[in-house]
């Protein structure tokens, strides 16, 4: 049953919910740190156009020499596709390690790496928000009842 006039906040296990916090800042500090080290990469089927991509942009442009053969046209649009397979892997590899990370509890179903941190960020900063509020709330009580 809750104290009176306190609802729900009287029943919080403060230390279960800070354990929970510290929990899941270190796994996303360890996916972060995995993250950091992603290469997505891409070659076209002939395998004279490989690419490689980071969280940075392109990282890496490799073409053969027997890519020559290709028209201007043809060339660009392979570079292109290599570019844009290689993000698509670099974005798959994130969002498994953001999968693992999580228990398998995606925090964005996109699969977009940047709107996932941002996610977590205001997840963090909403967490800090209620944190602060539950210790400004545990010290007026304290002060109250003269601890």
């Amino acid at each position: 049953m809750a104290a009176h006039g306190f609802g729900d906040f009287a029943n919080m296990n403060i230390d279960a919910l800070l354990a929970d916090s510290q929990k899941r800042v270190a796994r996303f500090e360890e996916a972060q740190k995995r993250a950091a080290d992603v290469v997505g990469r891409a070659a076209t089927a002939d395998d004279h156009i490989a690419v490689e991509c980071t969280a940075s942009g392109v990282s890496r442009l490799d073409i053969d020499p027997r890519a020559k053969r290709m028209s201007v046209e043809e060339m660009s649009a392979a570079i292109l596709q290599a570019i844009h397979d290689a993000d698509a892997d670099l974005k798959r590899q994130l969002s498994e390690i953001l999968t693992d990370s999580f228990d398998g509890d995606l925090l964005n179903p996109t699969g977009d790496p940047e709107a996932a941190s941002a996610q977590v960020e205001e997840a963090q900063k909403a967490f800090d928000r209620i944190m602060t509020d539950a210790m400004g709330e545990l010290n007026r009580m304290r002060k109250e009842f003269g601890y």
